[in-house]
C-alpha cells in the first residue's frame, strides 16, 4: 500500500505552472525500492487571473499484486504575482479496500474549512494533537504548495518552509540546500535541478505515537526542483521519501510538456 504521505508528497508534484492560457501535462513514476509500484497524471491549467490542476494515481507493477491504490486530485483558485492562493482542494482514494476523502476551503492563505472521511476520531485519543485555528492562519494545499519564486537566487528553493494543510493533518515540510545542481532529463526538460534536503515537521492532527511519524521525523527527504519554461518557479521533478521497507522515489518522466 502507498502511505498517505507518499500520496501527499506526489500531490506537490502535480501543480506545475505554465504560460497563460497553458494547458500542462505530466507524468511520474512511483518506485519502491527500485522497483515500479505506482504511476501518476496531473493536468494543469492556467489563465491570467485563475488557475487548477487535476490529478489520478493508480498503483501499477509489484504493488497491484498486493493491493490497488486508485485516487484523484484537484485544485482550483486565483493567480496573484508572488503566489497561488487556493480557494478549493480535493483528494479522494482508495486502498486495500478502505477509502479517504478530503474537501478543504481556502482563502486569503487561511485555511476556512475542511471535510473528511474518516473523520478524526471523536473522542480523540490521549496522545492526539488537535488541529488549532491559528495554525490555519497561514497554511498552503498539497498541490500548489511547492510552486517556489526563488527569485535571482534559485539556490533560495532550499531555504523556504511550507506550511501544508491536507484537511487531516497540518505539518511543516522545511527544506534546507543539499547537494546543488544535479542533471535532471525528462520528456520536455533537459537542464539543471537543485537539491534540497527536507524534513518533515509535525504541528497538529497526529498522534504521537504514531511510528510512521517518529520514523519519517527522523529522517531526510530529498527533493530536485527544476525551473518550468523561463517562468521564474520552481517546481519538483524528483523526490526520494525514506520507508522501513525501503527507499521510495517519484520522478518525473514528462516534465511542462503538453
Amino acid at each position: 500500500m502507498l502511505p498517505r504521505l507518499a500520496l501527499f508528497l506526489i500531490a506537490l508534484l502535480a501543480a506545475l505552472p505554465a504560460r497563460a492560457d497553458d494547458v500542462l501535462q505530466t507524468d511520474y513514476r512511483i518506485s519502491l525500492i527500485g522497483l515500479p509500484v505506482g504511476r501518476a497524471h496531473f493536468e494543469t491549467r492556467l489563465s491570467p487571473t485563475r488557475y487548477s490542476v487535476s490529478g489520478t494515481l493508480s498503483s501499477a507493477g509489484l504493488a497491484e499484486l498486493v493491493s490497488s491504490t486508485r485516487g484523484t486530485s484537484s485544485v482550483s483558485g486565483r493567480i496573484r504575482p508572488d503566489r497561488l492562493l487556493a480557494e478549493r482542494y480535493r483528494l479522494q482514494y482508495t486502498s486495500d479496500k478502505k477509502s479517504w476523502r478530503a474537501d478543504v476551503r481556502f482563502s486569503g492563505g487561511r485555511a476556512l474549512s475542511s471535510e473528511v472521511a474518516p473523520p478524526a476520531p471523536s473522542p480523540p485519543p490521549s496522545d492526539f494533537i488537535p488541529v488549532k485555528p491559528a495554525q490555519l492562519a497561514n497554511a498552503v494545499d498539497p498541490l500548489g504548495g511547492l510552486m517556489l519564486k526563488p527569485g535571482s537566487d534559485p539556490a533560495s528553493v532550499c531555504r523556504q518552509t511550507a506550511p501544508f494543510y491536507d484537511g487531516w493533518s497540518r505539518l511543516d515540510l522545511v527544506l534546507s540546500p543539499g547537494d546543488g545542481a544535479q542533471d535532471f532529463t525528462a520528456d520536455g526538460f533537459t537542464g539543471k535541478a537543485i537539491a534540497c534536503n527536507a524534513r518533515i515537521r509535525p504541528v497538529s492532527g497526529y498522534r504521537t505515537s504514531s511510528n510512521g511519524l517518529k520514523y519519517l521525523r527522523d529522517r531526510t527527504i530529498q527533493l530536485w526542483f527544476a525551473e518550468v519554461r523561463d517562468s521564474g518557479i520552481y517546481a519538483p521533478v524528483y523526490v526520494r521519501i525514506p520507508t522501513q521497507v525501503g527507499p521510495l522515489t517519484l520522478t518525473a518522466t514528462r516534465f511542462a510538456k503538453p
